[in-house]
């Protein structure tokens, strides 16, 4: 937990000693923190993977998709261990999903990507294992949002409060400024990724350094 207290200066052990995180006095590292940690680390490493499948003719391309298939086989036990550890961590982990079904579109989204990439080998075009990566990283940041909101860092003790989008809430004067600086900066990201598109679409191999 964070203590929405200390206003001044912020300070946890690096982990402590039962290594638990629902321990009063918790440390920034605990099992769980790991677990996630690690779970990142491997979704992230295949979606580089499959990113320079998608853009390059590398020659690695083929181990790639071997190292792939064999990180995806881990990625899925760990996020498997992960939905049944969930509940330790918070008491009720699915009742978002039961109050508002329609949130369940997002797990799905979620094993949709990570069950794709056992076909990483078959795919025909490059960039299908890309798609389903991305599928995986999106469902997963979603679902995870959609279990705890509307906690934005939940705590597991009762001795600091969960920061919620509530305590946390700038004033309303403040949101109303940045929802109208939001939409100017939208337009222009979107117009960013539209620019950087057409520059590097297709394989970089057969764009010349010259055209960069």
């Amino acid at each position: 937990g964070i203590s929405t207290h200390e206003a001044h200066y912020f300070f946890l052990p690096l982990w402590n000693p039962t290594f638990s995180p629902n321990a009063d006095h918790q440390g920034i590292i605990d099992w769980f923190t790991l677990l996630l940690g690690i779970i990142g680390v491997i979704g992230l490493t295949i979606h580089g993977a499959n990113w320079v499948i998608f853009k390059t003719n590398s020659g690695l391309n083929k181990k790639l998709k071997s190292v792939i298939f064999m990180l995806n086989i881990v990625l899925l036990l760990l996020v498997v261990i992960s939905v049944f550890v969930w509940h330790l961590i918070e008491p009720h982990p699915f009742e978002n999903f039961i109050n508002k079904p329609w949130l369940w579109i997002f797990p799905i989204i979620t094993f949709t990507g990570l069950l794709g990439l056992f076909n990483i080998k078959k795919f025909k075009k490059d960039g299908l294992g890309f798609l389903f990566s991305s599928l995986f990283l999106f469902g997963g940041f979603a679902t995870t949002a959609a279990s705890i909101f509307p906690k934005l860092l939940p705590s597991s003790n009762n001795v600091n409060p969960s920061l919620t989008i509530y305590n946390v809430a700038a004033h309303e004067y403040g949101l109303s400024v940045g929802i109208n600086w939001f939409i100017i900066a939208i337009i222009l990201v979107i117009i960013y990724l539209f620019v950087q598109y057409r520059i590097f679409k297709g394989k970089l191999d057969d764009v010349g350094y010259g055209e960069h």
